[in-house]
């Protein structure tokens, strides 16, 4: 495993909160990473789904009914099998954020919710 250094302000402010939270400071600064790996992740995904919006209307022309791999805001791979785009995407792409959407005829559904009412009876 390669060592970090970190400033020591920010070791003296991790042991800190570990000691705190009350766990060791390696736990504390691992569930950090990975917490912002994972902003990182969404944001990618959120620029992705921006651009396949953007996108639609030609991903539509060309690909209806199929599914397509959107990566650095470019279509990278499409495929009417999700299972089999999926597999290559994650041979070619390993663990990066691609997005994989199916191209429908309108670019997102909307799904409406209907909450229950409840009336209070007669007396």
């Amino acid at each position: 495993m390669p060592t970090v250094t970190l400033q020591p302000e920010l070791v003296e402010q991790l042991q800190q909160v570990a000691s705190e939270q009350a766990v060791l400071p390696e736990e504390l600064l691992e569930t950090a990473v990975r917490t912002y790996l994972r902003q990182i992740e969404r944001e990618k995904i959120k620029a992705e789904a921006e651009a396949f919006r953007s996108m639609h209307a030609e991903l539509a022309e060309k690909y209806l009914g199929q599914y397509v791999a959107i990566h650095d805001g470019a279509v990278v791979d499409h495929d009417e099998d999700f299972q089999s785009l999926h597999s290559r995407i994650r041979q070619r792409f390993g663990r990066q954020p691609v997005l994989l959407r199916r191209i429908e005829a309108e670019p997102e559904r909307v799904l409406v919710f209907r909450s229950p009412r409840f009336e209070r009876g007669q007396p």
